[in-house]
């Protein structure tokens, strides 16, 4: 049974590209009919916030995915860490230091300035030094050879071991470091595979290497490629690496975006659209791509429309009026009215913004339209004729294309005033459907307001 896990750190709200890594996880758990698991990696006491476990919770279930079991808190776990980072000194595998910060500082700068990487250069690996209150313990790292893995994404992945060095498991103050706590936490849960982002490779490799010298199993790993913002550079705030609840509050629908996120680097087939349900059944990490995703806003209004189209119109008065307060069961025609902005409408927010011409009246004097005095007369004529009319749509549909030959006209010589004069708004959906909707009273009346001027 596969069971995977979510490891964020509370010092921060949710974004898009944490969202998408909870997202695969839990997929290929439920794929697999596994348990999906979360981790609070909460070690960091000063910046972690009981606010931002309380915001990634809400994140996750906000977007139906759904705890296997209660969170674990990496915090809770400390004396399991330092007891095992004990045992590995005993066993040889790690080593004790008590080099000073100068004497670090000064191997940093002599390596700088021999064009070095900086690293520890392993001075008390072989001294024996006996471990005592305010050393370091350090991960004696394998001195020859490769650190491999087989990634479940980017295929075969092998760095020289030299590249390493004896990393810190155990503080001076005596805190266990997070590649020594992450690797215990993922042996304790017996997590099967590992999906984070690949700016966690190096992590994965000093993780290997902790796990073989505990002697435990070693998990699958699948390391998603970063998703970057349209311009190619890593994602801002102002890109959309926003919290995850901020498109909640935006009028974005959970389903259109975890269609969004799934498709962020993994595709099936030609499809594009997908439930929940049937990702839990096909999600598979061999149809991820293993080149970075972009982030783009238009493609998510674009799912978000999808789905807001999805809705009935009763399901979507009911979001709107959660969202907004705005309360189209008040209206007549109200389901025709917010069906008709939803069509082309990119979020809940959206169809509330546009909504107040159903709710107020726009009160457009002639002169705001911009066109010569002398069409007031046709917009007499065209109120007049409509007034003599049976208000069904074909039927004003059918009287406005006479109108329009009639009177030599082009649609948008009349449909773009027309569309002002009842709605207050230059962009607007369809002349037809908002006079049907809006109703022979009300739009004669607003005509008539219009002309009155």
């Amino acid at each position: 049974m596969e069971i995977t896990r979510f490891a964020p750190s509370p010092t921060g709200h949710l974004h898009i590209g944490g969202a998408r890594t909870a997202l695969f996880s839990y997929l290929f758990a439920k794929a697999n009919k596994g348990k999906f698991l979360l981790r609070f990696e909460d070690t960091d006491q000063e910046r972690s916030k009981e606010e931002y476990v309380d915001s990634i919770l809400n994140s996750l279930d906000w977007m139906k995915i759904k705890l296997d079991s209660e969170p674990i808190y990496q915090s809770r776990n400390i004396a399991r860490h330092k007891e095992l980072a004990i045992e590995l000194y005993k066993k040889g595998f790690a080593y004790a230091c008590d080099c000073s910060e100068e004497t670090l500082t000064k191997m940093r700068e002599e390596q700088i300035a021999k064009k070095q990487k900086p690293k520890y250069n392993g001075l008390n690996r072989n001294k024996n030094i006996e471990f005592a209150e305010g050393m370091v313990l350090r991960f004696k790292f394998p001195l020859e050879g490769e650190s491999k893995f087989k990634d479940l994404i980017l295929g075969d992945i092998t760095i020289n071991n030299k590249e390493f060095d004896d990393f810190i498991i155990l503080r001076s103050d005596g805190s266990p470091t997070y590649n020594f706590s992450a690797a215990v936490d993922d042996m304790d849960m017996m997590i099967t595979t590992v999906i984070r982002g690949d700016d966690h490779i190096t992590n994965t490799l000093k993780q290997i290497n902790v796990l073989d010298a505990l002697g435990s199993k070693i998990p699958s790993y699948a390391h998603l490629p970063m998703v970057l913002a349209e311009s190619g550079k890593r994602l801002s705030k102002r890109d959309g690496a926003e919290d995850i609840l901020d498109y909640k509050k935006k009028g974005y629908l959970s389903d259109a975006l975890i269609n969004y996120l799934v498709r962020l680097g993994w595709s099936y087939g030609e499809e594009e659209i997908f439930s929940l349900e049937k990702l839990k059944k096909i999600f598979d990490l061999s149809d991820v791509n293993s080149s970075p995703s972009k982030y783009s806003q238009d493609l998510l209004n674009w799912y978000n429309n999808k789905y807001l189209n999805f809705l009935s119109a009763e399901e979507l008065s009911i979001k709107v009026k959660e969202n907004s307060g705005i309360d189209f069961s008040e209206i007549d025609n109200g389901n025709l009215a917010i069906s008709l902005l939803a069509k082309g409408a990119n979020s809940i927010n959206q169809i509330a913004e546009e909504s107040i011409y159903f709710f107020e009246e726009p009160q457009i004097k002639f002169n705001a339209l911009n066109i010569d005095t002398n069409k007031k007369l046709l917009f007499s004529e065209f109120s007049k004729q409509l007034n003599e009319i049976d208000f069904e749509k074909s039927k004003i549909e059918k009287y406005i294309k006479e109108f329009l030959q009639a009177n030599n006209l082009k649609f948008p010589e009349l449909g773009k005033p027309l569309r002002v004069i009842l709605t207050g708004k230059e962009n607007a959906p369809s002349i037809s459907e908002l006079l049907f909707i809006l109703g022979k009273e009300t739009s004669l009346k607003r005509i008539e307001y219009t002309l009155d001027d």
